[in-house]
This record gives C-alpha cells, structure tokens and sequence, in this order.
C-alpha cells in the first residue's frame, strides 16, 4: 500500500506532542543547565526534528539541512539572550523550509515566511509565556501557524501537478485507485 505524506495533519500532531514533551524535557535538562540554555537545546531538538520532517516531504536530503542546524546549535552558546535565539532559530527555520525543501521563486518565498514564521513569532511574543506551561501552548500554536504553510501552498502544488494532464486520465486514474484499494469495500 502507497502512503503519502500528510504534512497539515503531521505538523499539527507534531506541534502537540512537542507542547506536551516540553515540559518533562524543560524540567528534567534544567537539573543539567539553566532553564534558558535547556529551552534553547530543545527548540533546537525540535527543529531538527522538523526539519527531518521536512526533508522527507519534499524528498530532499537531510544532509542539505545539517548546515543550517549547526549554526542553531552554535547559537545556543554564543546568543545569550533568549529572544535573540528565537529569532536566529525563525529565520534558519525559513531559511531550510523555503530555501532547501520547498524552493518558491523569492516574493512568494519571503511574503510566506514572514507572513508564517514572524506572525508565529509575534503569537508567541504576544502570548508572552513566562512558565514552563505557557511555553507548552506557545509552541503547539506556533506549529498550528505552521500548518497554513502547506494549507497555502500544498494547493499549489496539486494544482500544478493536474494542469498538463488530460481530465478523463485523471478521472481513469482515479476510478482505477478506488477499484484497486480496500478501504471502500
């Protein structure tokens, strides 16, 4: 059986176990480090992960997005203010959804991630989170701001996909699809 990837619903249920994660990780790397430093290495943690993700969608290689998840993980140490991180984080998390796992030409890129990421961004600086659980939520919103990326564009792509194809090979294909799989009988 084919699957296919489902990055709305993947990206939602991600941002959720990464809310909920976030506390036992953030109580139990604070016994280690400083709470801040133990944020930063697990937003870092979670990015990674993301962009793994990410990578896998658009069949991309992981290694292309190592680079820019070095840099993140040498900000922890050098960037001592928190905001400061968060920031650098955003725009490395621009940088490897629109720049290496979904190349759009340069305005739609740029309108799209400041649009996602800062208006995420500012959700969060809104929501000021100043407890652990206040954190959780800032992060489970931030992903659901995440999802619009592909409510946005994954109707693009799908669009662009159908346009050179006849519309009755379509339609073959598509009848061909329910006849050969299980779920409808």
């Amino acid at each position: 059986m084919k699957t296919t990837a489902r990055p709305i619903r993947s990206t939602m249920v991600f941002g959720l176990i990464c809310g909920l994660a976030l506390i036992p990780l953030t109580v139990g790397c604070s016994y280690v480090v400083s709470w801040s430093s133990a944020l930063c290495i697990i937003f870092w943690g979670y990015l990674s992960a993301y962009s793994y993700m990410l990578t896998c969608w658009s069949k991309k290689s992981f290694t292309s997005s190592v680079f820019p998840l070095l840099l993140v993980f040498v900000a922890i140490v050098w960037i001592d203010s928190m905001s400061a991180f968060l920031l650098f984080a955003l725009g490395v998390f621009s940088w490897i959804r629109s720049g290496i796992c979904y190349p759009k030409p340069f305005i739609k890129r740029l309108f799209a991630e400041i649009v996602l990421c800062l208006g995420g961004g500012a959700l969060v600086a809104i929501l000021s989170p100043i407890s652990v659980f206040s954190w959780a939520m800032a992060v489970w919103l931030f992903f659901l701001v995440q999802a619009l990326y592909f409510v946005i564009f994954e109707t693009d792509h799908i669009a662009e996909e159908n346009m050179g194809r006849d519309p009755f090979d379509r339609t073959r294909e598509q009848a061909e699809k329910i006849l050969t799989s299980n779920e409808y009988i």
